[in-house]
């Protein structure tokens, strides 16, 4: 058990700083976009966005996954699977340069043309480093990702700061996607182009196991793809642009804590779990300490957005984003359900159970594509962010009773652990609140609003931790005087 910790516990440090870097760098982005925008155009880079992670999924086809997970994958067939995303990567090229004038009649945004044609150039460069990343990743070598991740994201945020002041900002979020996927793939296959380098060999028929594996991981991220943003293409289409320039603003400030924290704990479980595959006591004790650090760091910050939305809003993007703020409290449910969501992937796959994770998100996908259908039609985001939280709540109980079935998870375990970060963060939580209704009954601009409770709710949660963790402050004391 040690062994399985001491191994994520290496690879978060070096995930940690750049998730940190990445995500400090995208808030300011997105920042900046929310002020130079209007709601519409904040709309469209949602879109945008959505467009571009979806086409990231097909152009992995799910081999990324069945690389990491088998044990030993031969050099003939890594050379076959790398021409494979090259040929992909055209494919995506090609389709998005043609169809991008049905893609745009859908959502009524004829502007989406121009800018997926500049947008499919990413996809001729992001192939090239593909199979590099995998092996990478496979051989725990974070520090050369990190590296790797966090250069090409301060590149990609400058070309978007010039460009957005000289240019459209729109034009210029597209063109800093290309430099940011392009870039990244360039420097992963010169990183690791000295240990293994692509050879002129295409033999399908010896990649059987690792492509019937991808096919249905790939299936399975399609499915899931299209069910978490099934929200956005469908408000997009029927609520129009200002609507989702709405969600949009809220989906993101919601998701940053669940997509860029969360990679730092599952990016480095899907390759240590895969090494223990056949040990339900270590992933037992994997997954549960996995669950307990995501839920130390995302609990506190997502429940107390519930409480100071508003304020947040007003200070970070401005009055014309306030109607945002009760949708941002719901959101935030979501958005918990989804942090202790996220790790089941690592484990179910780590299993090589790639065909159970496509049958459940399909299943889920089903259930929230009708209730969302049915939610947008009302012309209410309140009542399509309820069903997204229901859903969610669905899901989050069907993902406890199959690792239950999986790996002999228990609930009384599982309970303890989350209990331990919950409790700290739920009193953070009202301490925030009640320091709110003092701010609001004082008249304190929206600033001190926002910064007094967070200053003292960050101060009351230090406090927590060291009387709930006393050993990991003892342990980082004792580190600190020695440095």
């Amino acid at each position: 058990m040690a062994g399985i910790r001491s191994q994520m516990l290496l690879g978060v440090k070096w995930t940690s700083l750049s998730t940190i870097t990445i995500t400090f760098i995208q808030i300011v982005q997105f920042g900046l976009l929310a002020h130079r925008l209007s709601v519409a155009q904040f709309g469209l880079v949602g879109l945008l966005t959505t467009l571009t992670l979806f086409s990231q999924i097909l152009l992995d086809m799910g081999i990324g996954s069945a690389v990491i997970q088998k044990e030993d994958v031969a050099p003939h067939i890594l050379s076959t699977l790398f021409w494979l995303n090259i040929i992909m990567g055209f494919f995506l090229f090609v389709f998005l340069t043609v169809a991008s004038p049905l893609i745009a009649d859908f959502f009524h945004r004829e502007e989406l043309v121009h800018l997926l044609r500049v947008l499919s150039f990413m996809f001729l460069i992001a192939p090239i480093g593909q199979q590099s990343q995998y092996l990478l990743q496979k051989e725990l070598r974070f520090q050369e990702l990190a590296i790797i991740e966090m250069a090409s994201t301060i590149l990609a945020f400058i070309v978007l700061i010039v460009f957005m002041f000289i240019g459209d900002p729109v034009y210029a979020f597209v063109l800093s996607q290309v430099i940011l996927y392009g870039i990244k793939s360039l420097l992963y296959f010169l990183c690791y182009i000295n240990t293994w380098r692509p050879s002129f060999v295409f033999n399908l028929s010896g990649c059987k196991d690792v492509l019937k594996f991808g096919v249905y991981q790939l299936l399975s991220r399609v499915v899931n793809r299209i069910g978490s943003n099934m929200d956005v293409i469908l408000i997009g289409r029927f609520m129009g642009a200002e609507a989702l320039g709405v969600y949009n603003l809220v989906y993101q400030v919601i998701t940053i804590p669940v997509l860029r924290i969360n990679p730092i704990m599952t990016r480095v479980a899907f390759p240590v779990f895969s090494k223990n595959q056949h040990d339900n006591t270590a992933l037992n004790d994997g997954f549960l300490h996995m669950t307990e650090l995501l839920s130390l760091v995302t609990f506190p910050i997502l429940l107390g957005l519930t409480v100071v939305s508003k304020s947040f809003i007003i200070t970070f993007f401005g009055d014309k984003w306030v109607g945002a703020t009760e949708i941002m409290s719901i959101m935030s449910i979501v958005g918990i359900l989804r942090v202790l969501m996220n790790p089941n992937g690592s484990v179910i796959l780590a299993k090589g159970k790639a065909t159970i994770a496509f049958y459940w998100d399909a299943g889920v996908l089903l259930i929230y594509g009708i209730g969302l259908y049915f939610a947008v039609k009302t012309d209410d985001l309140q009542i399509v962010a309820w069903t997204y939280a229901v859903v969610s709540l669905v899901n989050f109980f069907i993902g406890r009773w199959l690792l239950a079935w999986l790996i002999e998870l228990r609930w009384k375990a599982y309970i303890r652990t989350i209990a331990r970060p919950l409790g700290p963060s739920l009193l953070i939580t009202a301490a925030a609140y009640l320091l709110t209704l003092s701010c609001t009954s004082l008249r304190l601009e929206a600033v001190w609003s926002l910064v007094l409770p967070v200053m003292v709710a960050a101060i009351l949660y230090v406090f927590l931790l060291r009387r709930a963790y006393p050993s990991f402050f003892q342990r980082f004391k004792k580190g600190a005087l020695k440095s």
